[in-house]
């Protein structure tokens, strides 16, 4: 049987752009500088995903502030005040250094360009002796470095063979750069601006999984690698019991800076005077919108959706589609939704940390009974990216996750309600794989399950394709597992519908039925729409179809004829999904949210 594009008018409805439900920024730092006249002022480096960065610039005595957005970036994780009295920030997803002279305010933050031409992240920067700042990258972990006197970038080497991530930086006053690497095997790696060679600190028997991660504390340099802290000095590495704290931002008159966050659309900080003493600073700012992530249906019709970094819970009402920014959770951003009729599931990512909301009773987050939403906890090991949930036959809370850093295999887990407990987690339920997709079948009464071959960010792919599993819930155990779609790397969409399951996989777009008795691939077509959305393709009964999302369309599937419709072509781009409810299909569009109402 061939799947069709059937060329009709689109089904008639309407578009609404529904609002921006998250207007905040995730603070990434702040430091203790001066304006155009020297008078002292704290910057906080604030990103906001899907937009542009910003740069505060606050003056802790009157209270006044002036905002200075970026001409690319995301975010910078990299921010430092140099000895030109000069800003600069180090930027994500797009490896630029940024600049801004207090003393030219009217120019702004301006890009001094890509150090290296390969690199996205430029993760941290310090203050060499030689008077360069030097950074870190992902992804070929490199060492770049600017010269704020003469302005010259260069990009200096690859610090590590194979890993990707050249995670923190520090510089020592015996004049070399120490450099924390990760994430399969940890390494510290030395600089010398003299010579320009790169010194490995640890053979590579020594080398623990995961980070080191490198600090400078009153003039010292400390490594962390695994569980140990050690002193650097030259090529030697000392094992000691601890490093000191990092110390905080200090104004002059030794008040410390701490605490620094986003509430209710202004940039709360903390003062700590050097009695003791402790006073909030409420610094208000204008953020476009940060870029929706996740977007599902809830308890009582109403739609649900996650922003990332910083995590916001939103939502909204579909009877007047009034939006509400409900408040933070632990976590960058909620991967998956899941809801019983009356309780609201997230799982969060990094490590897959579970949340469970009353939409009944009043929002207050945090870790007791008494909270809502209550954040439980951890779903084990082998969690990162928890991109599936679903309520399985026994009401128990599957989640299905991509791997850890540097790592292969992800993970099944299960929470169940009554024993309010992780009671069971499965590691590597799919050998050297991730879990992407997860769907309850009803007549064989099992949970299919999609996987996904990518490593965990840093880490090495091991296995070669995808495949579609089966799981007994009764048996606890995977009863059969097979590759579908030859040569694919992951499966982004799975669900069931008329005794059959209907799944998405990449990078071929294919979109497959298999039956699940038989095992037998039933129809296969690449899709003719254009590459499907992450967990956006599900069966809603009253209309008797599947309604899926690619990155322009909305679609729909008939179940026994396999035909696909074009619904609708978006006005604005699809990036996350998904809900079909009564009053429509919702997802986000960067920072918006979207409704195509029947």
């Amino acid at each position: 049987m061939v799947l069709l594009l059937i060329a009709l008018p689109v089904q008639a409805g309407q578009f609404h752009k529904l609002g921006i439900p998250v207007k905040s920024v995730m603070v990434m730092g702040s430091e203790v500088g001066v304006d155009e006249t020297g008078r002292e002022v704290i910057y906080f480096n604030c990103s906001q995903a899907g937009s542009k960065l910003f740069l505060l610039q606050v003056d802790p005595q009157s209270g006044r502030s002036r905002q200075f957005n970026a001409p690319m970036g995301e975010g910078a994780w990299a921010m430092i005040i140099a000895p030109d009295k000069c800003v600069y920030l180090g930027t994500w997803e797009s490896g630029y250094l940024l600049k801004f002279d207090p003393r030219q305010p009217e120019k702004g933050l301006v890009s001094l360009g890509k150090p290296s031409a390969t690199e996205t992240y430029i993760w941290h920067l310090t203050l060499g002796a030689d008077g360069w700042l030097y950074g870190c990258t992902y992804p070929h972990a490199r060492l770049v470095r600017y010269n704020p006197a003469t302005g010259k970038s260069e990009d200096l080497a690859r610090l590590d063979e194979h890993e990707m991530y050249a995670r923190s930086i520090a510089s020592s006053t015996n004049g070399s750069v120490y450099i924390g690497i990760g994430t399969v095997h940890a390494q510290v790696a030395r600089y010398n601006p003299t010579t320009g060679k790169v010194t490995p600190l640890l053979a590579d028997n020594e080398r623990p999984l995961g980070n080191a991660t490198v600090s400078q504390v009153n003039d010292q340099v400390y490594a962390r690698i695994g569980a140990k802290t050690f002193r650097i000095e030259g090529d030697t590495l000392t094992e000691v019991a601890g490093s000191p704290a990092q110390p905080l931002p200090v104004l002059h008159d030794g008040r410390s800076i701490t605490n620094d966050r986003p509430e209710n659309g202004n940039i709360v900080y903390t003062l700590i005077s050097t009695n003791g003493a402790t006073e909030d600073k409420h610094v208000p700012f204008d953020s476009v919108g940060t870029a929706i992530f996740t977007v599902a249906a809830g308890p009582s019709g109403r739609i649900y959706g996650s922003s990332v970094l910083p995590l916001e819970i939103f939502d909204c009402n579909p009877a007047d589609k009034k939006l509400r920014d409900l408040g933070p959770t632990t976590g960058a951003e909620v991967y998956s939704f899941a809801t019983d009729g009356k309780l609201l599931y997230s799982c969060a990512y990094p490590r897959g940390f579970l949340s469970i909301y009353d939409p009944k009773k009043p929002w207050h987050f945090g870790p007791t009974h008494n909270d809502n939403p209550r954040g439980f906890g951890y779903m084990g090991d082998g969690h990162l990216r928890p991109r599936a949930m679903i309520i399985g036959p026994d009401k128990r809370i599957y989640v299905g996750s991509l791997p850890p850093y540097g790592e292969v295999g992800g993970a099944l887990g299960i929470y169940d309600p009554k024993a309010d407990a992780v009671t069971e987690n499965y590691r590597n339920i799919v050998t050297n794989q991730g879990i992407s997709a997860l769907c309850y079948e009803p007549v064989t009464k099992k949970i299919f399950g999609g996987s996904d071959i990518a490593a965990g960010g840093g880490g090495q792919t091991v296995a070669k394709e995808c495949v579609l599993f089966g799981w007994n819930p009764k048996t606890k155990r995977k009863d059969w597992e097979s590759v579908i779609i030859p040569g694919d790397h992951g499966m982004v969409a799975l669900t069931a519908a008329h005794g059959k399951l209907f799944g998405v996989s990449y990078p071929s777009e294919t979109i497959f039925v298999l039956g699940p008795k038989t095992h037998e691939v039933l129809h296969q077509e690449k899709s003719p729409l254009g590459r499907v959305q992450e967990i956006s393709l599900a069966y809603y009964a009253p209309h008797d179809c599947l309604y899926g999302l690619t990155q322009k369309s909305i679609f729909k599937i008939n179940p026994d004829t396999y035909a696909i419709t074009e619904v609708a072509r978006s006005p604005d781009p699809i990036t996350c999904g998904f809900a079909v409810t009564e009053s429509g299909i919702y997802f986000g569009s960067r920072t918006q949210l979207m409704q195509w109402e029947w």
